[in-house]
Formats: structure tokens, sequence, C-alpha cells
């Protein structure tokens, strides 16, 4: 008898040590459940989410000096809007070749000036390219002449309408501009690009002025977003005030050469996005900019940049129609 007591005791403790054991463990889960969540990808993070809901976005915004061009990755599929100039193409081929890629998906000519054209034909010709996308514009010009050469290299060339979609990964691409084919100024051309990325949102304006801002508004069409891509390398013949505070945006990024000769970003702009409480980026202060999207949030390789001040160099009389000469 003796024997079976001292049994029931030692299986007693046996249990209320296992109780025990669970109690704290259980304590401790409603402890880190108590806690708000902390994940990568949360904005102001550098690092993208990996809850695998959505595949990872990347858009980089390549430092091209005085041009745009910018890379998108998504889904193992990849496209670029513009390409910069024939100075910088060189860098952005080795850029491509950086992350490994050999194709395209797409590749856009927002518009025809020599800034985001001109370095077209050489990936046209480098790299294999599944359709081909620019406005319905045609310049004298030496950069949309070896584009045009170079055309046929891509698997198709569409000319794109406002409200066509297409697709990037598991991110879906809408045309916002150009809406018409008689634009006295050629910025106004440029197709603009409104891109969804689960919650996650970007609008690549390449250089519209005024007048496509204007018709945008009218159109009623859905430009807030996180992410601005700033018109027209922040000049302020683009980014009207009632433009800004509809696209209201998150972040912004410049793309643009340090001490290039136009003063870009002018001040203007500067302002209408500091008093939205924008963050912004610059590629003339800091070089190739890229954003990671997980569908939740947009994260950066970057912290914002702190400086408002206009670009450097006097403000010139702005020539966008002249070749080579474009801002």
């Amino acid at each position: 008898m003796e024997d079976m007591i001292k049994s029931l005791r030692e299986k007693k403790k046996a249990i209320s040590a296992v109780l025990i054991v669970l109690a704290v463990g259980l304590l401790a889960l409603a402890l880190i459940l108590s806690f708000p969540a902390s994940k990568s990808g949360e904005k102001g993070s550098h690092e993208p989410g990996t809850d695998g809901i959505y595949k990872t976005l990347e858009v980089h915004f390549l430092d091209v000096g005085q041009g745009d061009a910018a890379l998108l990755i998504c889904g193992g599929e990849a496209m670029m809007i513009d390409a910069g100039s024939n100075d910088s193409v060189d860098y952005v081929k080795k850029y491509l070749d950086g992350q490994g890629i050999k194709k395209l998906k797409y590749a856009v000519g927002t518009h025809c000036d020599s800034d985001h054209v001109g370095g077209l034909d050489e990936i046209l010709s480098d790299f294999e390219v599944e359709t081909l996308m620019v406005p319905d514009q045609e310049r004298d010009t030496k950069s949309y002449k070896d584009v045009m050469k170079n055309k046929s290299k891509a698997g198709k060339t569409v000319i794109p309408k406002v409200g066509d979609t297409f697709t990037l990964g598991d991110a879906t691409l809408t045309v916002f501009a150009p809406a018409r084919n008689d634009y006295e100024e050629s910025n106004d051309y440029s197709i603009v690009l409104r891109l969804d990325h689960g919650e996650d949102s970007f609008l690549f304006t390449g250089d519209a002025q005024e007048e496509s801002e204007k018709e945008m508004l009218a159109a009623g069409l859905d430009v807030h977003v996180d992410v601005l891509k700033v018109s027209h390398h922040g000049s302020k013949k683009s980014s009207i005030r009632q433009f800004l505070e509809a696209v209201v945006p998150q972040y912004a990024v410049v793309s643009c050469a340090k001490d290039n000769d136009y003063g870009h970003p002018h001040a203007p702009v500067l302002k209408r996005l500091r008093i939205l409480g924008v963050q912004l980026f610059r590629t003339d202060e800091q070089g190739t900019i890229v954003c990671y999207s997980d569908g939740h949030s947009p994260a950066w390789n970057k912290d914002p940049s702190e400086s408002w001040q206009q670009g450097r160099a006097p403000e010139k009389t702005e020539d966008d129609g002249a070749e080579n000469k474009a801002a």
C-alpha cells in the first residue's frame, strides 16, 4: 500500500511539473501576442516583407544623370520604363546585367526626348524585349530614329491607350496618359502608368506637364498613390498643386543630375511636396534608389533625403524639344 501511495504521489508531482511548464509556455505566448507584430518591410525599413502573400516587387530608380530610367522586377518578370540617354546607357545595361536580367516583358519609352529614350535602342539590341510601348508621337531626332530602327527587334510594338492594363508578376499597370496625339508640348505625350501591387501603388509620370495632369484630373482617374515618380525631373512646368494634392503620395522620387543645367528640382515643386508631408528621394543626391513592395507597405534601400534645396545650377530657359537638351 505504501508503495502504491508513493507511486501515486510521484505521478502527481510529474503531472504538476508538466502543468507548470504548460502554464509558463502559455503565459509566454500570451505576452508575445500582446505586442504589435514587427515585420520586415514596414514603412521606413530597408528590407522587403516576407509574408509570401505577394511576390516582392522591386522598383529601381536608376541614377542616369539628367534623365529617367526605372527597372521593375516582380514574379520573375522585368520591365523598363525609359532607359536614360546615350551617355548613361552603358550604366543601365551593366545594372541590368548585375540583376541577372536577360529578358524584358515590356520596354516603355514614355516620350521621344533623348534623356528618356536615348538608350532604348541599345536595350532593344542587347536584351530580349517582348513588347515595346511608345506614344503616338514622331520626332525628327536621332534618338527617336534609332529606336524606330530597332523596334523590329522587340516581339511587338504597341501604342497604349488610356485604360489599357497589363501585368508584371502579380502587379497590375494601368495607362493614364496620354489622352490625345496632338499636344503642342512634347512632354505631354508622356505615357503615364499607375502600378498596383496589393495595397501598394505607384505613379510613373515621364515628363507629363500641366496639360496632361489636368486631363487626368478631369477624367476622374485615381491618381492617389503611395509612391510618385515626380514628373519632368521636378520641373515647375509639371507637378501643379491640384495634381499633387490629388496624388498626395507618401513618397516621391526625383530623377535628375547633380548641378544640372536646369536647376532641377525647382523650388516651387519641392515646396508643394514638403507641405504635403511627402518623404523625398533624389537621384542627384542619393544615386540609384530601390523601393521594395510586399503588397502591404513600401520599403527602401536608403533613408529619405533631408535636403529640400533646389538644384544648384542657375535655372535656364527650358528648351525641352531640343535634341540632347531634353530636361
